[in-house]
């Protein structure tokens, strides 16, 4: 297959190694990490991406593949002339633990824990958080995820399942994600320091690339990824098992 990725730079390094040993033709192309951050203008440029690869290159893909999440409800509404394959991941924390179970596993006490990985640290060097932290410390109730919550449920639910999803973290702790293969820069080790000084505990966890592995190459059972058809757009779900839907 020839497949257009089109993937967050976190994933830079494992994306690279994946693609060069794909049985796929792979075009990639990367979008900078900390863009989620504001999930109108990621989904922005994801658009543009999509319409200048599939629409204007001339390139006769079979298949749009995406290094994302629902990062925010970034990718709700995109659509495409030719099927889009996104992993079922509420976000690229879910994605470096490389399944679902793995992530519930390690985070399912703590949904919204401060993390970082190799990728989070190279691309940012900040004190990485989950993107809930940020909208929490701006005003959650403009945040395109409670938004999509409103316009599916009454405003109590909504308060109900935005607290469920974004429960409040002990600010002491932090978790790395450990990717064999990908320690590069003395990451794990700067990061400690960093967390050694700010006097927060750190725990360190496997990490897995078996589902950017999949993705990239082809590997797309519907228990893992959301395959959306030509004419239809994506619609979050918001719940632990499927993520998001394929819509009309």
């Amino acid at each position: 297959m020839l497949l257009k990725f089109i993937c967050c730079d976190v994933f830079a390094r494992i994306a690279c190694e994946l693609v060069s040993k794909s049985p796929n033709i792979v075009d990639l192309e990367f979008l900078p990490m900390l863009a989620h951050m504001e999930p109108v203008k990621l989904k922005e440029m994801i658009i543009n991406k999509v319409r200048d690869s599939v629409l204007e290159s001339g390139r006769k893909y079979d298949a749009v593949i995406l290094g994302f999440g629902l990062c925010g409800n970034a990718v709700v509404g995109l659509s495409c002339p030719i099927p889009i394959v996104i992993p079922r991941a509420h976000d690229c924390c879910a994605i470096h633990m490389g399944s679902k179970e793995n992530f519930m596993a390690a985070f399912g006490d703590i949904l919204s824990a401060r993390w970082c990985s190799t990728g989070y640290f190279e691309r940012g060097r900040i004190l990485p958080i989950g993107y809930s932290d940020l909208e929490q410390l701006a005003n959650y109730k403009t945040s395109a995820e409670y938004i999509g919550y409103l316009e599916k449920y009454d405003e109590e639910t909504a308060e109900y399942i935005w607290e469920t999803m974004h429960p409040k973290m002990e600010q002491n702790e932090s978790v790395y994600i450990k990717i064999d293969g990908f320690e590069y820069s003395n990451s794990l080790g700067l990061y400690k320091a960093d967390m050694d000084g700010a006097d927060i505990k750190l725990k360190i966890v496997e990490g897995d690339i078996s589902w950017l592995e999949s993705l990239v190459n082809g590997k797309w059972d519907d228990d893992r990824f959301l395959i959306i058809p030509p004419g239809k757009r994506i619609a979050g779900v918001y719940d632990m098992d499927h993520v998001m839907k394929a819509v009309d």
